[in-house]
């Protein structure tokens, strides 16, 4: 009885075994694609928030094969010009072979590789495919792309600034926001000529207006006009809930063991009146910075993400490289739409 149990048991391990054969021979081997080469409808692209639902530019490719009969699913990624793609940003294409972009979807791509708003820079697009959980996947050679990413404007309640310095027009008068939406407003506002007078407004029309009250700093309602008597750029800070403003007058500068003149003296910026801005050319080393104002400490933003969008006493800012640099600050968009860049 044990005899033809071992045959049995012997004679079924074969037939597994032939069956195990037939397998592996018929199994299907996934076979490494060809890259595809990817082109795209354009090289050069202006971003313009106005036009965000826009088709900023179309990439297509060739089916890729990986030898067998298997969905193919494509991503578009994006680095900086001259990078590894170690960390790309990625854009889904699911199985087709084209994928075209509107430009809230290119500015995304960029913003979110750190590229600095308002400048222009090259990035490096390729299309990667890949079968399933495949660890090899397949990647074309890179397409470069050039493109100035803007910075994508929160609104945050606001109130309006008209006075003689812009023809005391609230429909086109700078704004201070509050971020928090406590009834605090911040924002920097530029004065060309001395003895400047202007009201804030809380929407872009006289209805309703704030002036000055009897004691300097404080605010009524349709009060008097407030009056700067120098020019110069300022910082304004005007609390609804207590009725009261300050106005600094500011100068900016660059300081940190990256500038010129390290931590204990400022390099500074000159105010760009067209572009709204404070910029400079400055000599930075591989090190680390921050903006500060009037050569004090009272204010000064660094940036605690970092995102190029500058935090009221943030952390340290970093220069990766040694180099000559453009650094730029604008702070002309109102709290929360503040920018920076640092462009080498």
């Amino acid at each position: 009885m044990n005899y033809f149990t071992k045959l049995a048991g012997l004679g079924l391990m074969a037939t597994l075994f032939l069956a195990s054969c037939d397998k592996d021979e018929d199994r299907a081997v996934m076979q490494p694609g060809s890259a595809s080469a990817l082109k795209a409808s354009t090289s050069s692209v202006t971003l313009v928030q106005a036009n965000a639902a826009s088709p900023a530019v179309t990439y297509t490719w060739e089916p890729i094969s990986f030898g067998y009969q298997a969905a193919v699913k494509y991503v578009l990624q994006f680095d900086k010009k001259g990078g590894t793609f170690a960390s790309p940003v990625e854009i889904e294409a699911g199985n087709a072979t084209t994928r075209t972009l509107t430009v809230a979807e290119l500015n995304s791509a960029l913003i979110r590789l750190k590229m600095a708003p308002g400048v222009a820079g090259n990035v490096d697009v390729r299309v990667k495919a890949s079968v399933g959980g495949t660890t090899d996947p397949v990647v074309s050679a890179a397409s470069s792309l050039t493109a100035a990413p803007y910075l994508v404007f929160i609104e945050y309640p606001s109130i309006y600034v008209p006075g003689s310095y812009q023809n005391w027009s609230p429909e086109t008068a700078p704004f201070l926001a509050s971020v928090a939406s406590d009834k605090v407003y911040e924002g920097y506002i530029n004065f060309p000529a001395a003895d400047n007078m202007f009201k804030f407004t809380p929407a872009r029309n006289w209805d309703n207006d704030y002036g000055v009250d009897t004691a300097p700093g404080t605010l009524k309602a349709k009060g008097g006009d407030i009056k700067l008597a120098d020019a110069g750029y300022y910082r304004f800070i005007v609390d609804l809930n207590t009725m009261k403003y300050t106005a600094d007058k500011t100068t900016w500068a660059v300081i940190g063991a990256a500038t010129p003149g390290g931590w204990d003296k400022d390099t500074p910026l000159t105010y760009d009146a067209t572009r709204k801005v404070w910029t400079a050319t400055v000599a930075l080393k591989a090190d680390e910075l921050k903006f500060r104002a009037n050569g004090a400490w009272d204010i000064e933003y660094g940036d605690n993400e970092p995102d190029n969008m500058p935090d009221f006493k943030g952390k340290n800012i970093k220069v990766p490289a040694a180099g000559t640099y453009t650094v730029t600050l604008d702070l002309s968009k109102g709290a929360g739409n503040y920018s920076y860049s640092i462009e080498k």
